[in-house]
């Protein structure tokens, strides 16, 4: 079994949830993971799941703005498996968020977390994830890897991030290839990775190791970049990883989070 677990769906913004299935189809891909994207409502996710429930998992956008305990409700009632975090708010980070996570832990809800390299290397963020122990964490696109050209501090802060993997309750999404390295002058006609440097993702994968880590394609952003077939293949096909990696990482995690 193949599961996806970052993909954008909606009518609005986006692609509609029929495109991704097509393909999912194509790429042999059996389940997958819904994420609300930022200043869109939930309900498309809702109607997504209730239309392809054996297909899909959903994780609404949390509004800070209202009533936490009746959005988590709300999330429960229809079919949700956790919820997604914008940490772009002080109060996560104080008792607020302390109560969040812990009613997010009873109603066994993962928390994905939206964020940049600096904030996910920061102390307050590694203390919240200390504190709350019972609460599972994911956090999205590699920890924001993508930017190491544009901060020359980049490194310190991706090495703190890997330090946290003490941490049995932190899980992190590997994206495609083309979400972390640069588009190559001269693409290969059956992969544009071919050769590519796989230091930044083998660092994850000795720190965290596959128990803790997940296949992410970003659909449909990623086929601005190199394609869902090439985020797949890019990853699933790395030399790095051995067959009990590969089935962590896009089967035994995912399901164990989401479905």
């Amino acid at each position: 079994m193949i599961i996806d677990t970052h993909c954008h769906a909606g009518i609005n913004w986006f692609e509609p949830v029929e495109n991704l299935i097509f393909q999912m189809d194509n790429n042999s891909v059996n389940k997958a993971v819904l994420i609300q994207h930022k200043g869109s409502t939930n309900l498309y996710l809702y109607e997504c799941l209730n239309r392809f429930s054996e297909r899909f998992s959903i994780v609404p956008a949390l509004n800070w703005n209202e009533n936490l305990e009746n959005q988590l409700k709300e999330f429960k009632d229809n079919g949700a498996s956790g919820i997604r975090i914008y940490l772009d708010y002080p109060e996560i980070f104080n008792i607020k968020g302390d109560d969040l996570f812990k009613s997010c832990a009873e109603k066994k809800l993962v928390i994905s977390l939206a964020s940049n390299l600096k904030t996910f290397a920061s102390v307050n963020f590694s203390k919240l994830i200390e504190r709350n122990s019972k609460t599972n964490f994911i956090i999205e696109h590699l920890s924001g890897a993508n930017n190491f050209s544009k901060d020359r501090n980049s490194k310190d802060y991706f090495n703190k991030v890997l330090k946290m993997s003490i941490y049995n309750n932190l899980y992190m999404k590997i994206p495609g290839l083309g979400e972390i390295y640069e588009r190559p002058m001269i693409l290969n006609y059956n992969y544009p990775f071919h050769d590519v440097d796989s230091s930044l993702i083998k660092k994850v994968l000795d720190s965290f190791s596959s128990k803790f880590l997940m296949w992410g394609s970003d659909f449909p952003p990623v086929s601005n970049r190199e394609g869902y077939k090439n985020a797949l293949e890019g990853i699933y096909n790395l030399s790095i990883l051995n067959e009990v990696d590969k089935e962590n990482i896009f089967s035994i995690v995912p399901e164990k989070l989401f479905f």
